[in-house]
């Protein structure tokens, strides 16, 4: 099997993309955390079920900017010329 090789400039693309992949998980364990807290320490309360509650606004932030740094990092191989097909394959 051969291998890929991924240039620097990719390596630069795709920092970026780890690192918005990052804050989003990091924000959304940050979230969780803190809802947990809420629930179980805290206790059930208007204010802490609300959809808009910060810790729920935390967790639902973090899902789209995982996303985002997932799409960058594809993006970033797409533009070196990798395809997932062809890294599998190759």
């Amino acid at each position: 099997m051969a291998r890929t090789t991924v240039g620097s400039g990719a390596w630069k693309r795709l920092g970026l993309a780890f690192l918005v992949m990052a804050v989003g998980l990091g924000t959304g364990f940050v979230g969780l955390v803190w809802d947990f807290y809420n629930h179980v320490i805290v206790g059930l309360s208007p204010a802490t079920e609300s959809l808009l509650a910060p810790a729920h606004v935390m967790i639902f932030t973090a899902i789209p900017l995982t996303g985002l740094g997932f799409v960058l990092g594809a993006l970033a191989l797409r533009r070196g010329g990798h395809t997932p097909l062809r890294m599998l394959l190759t």
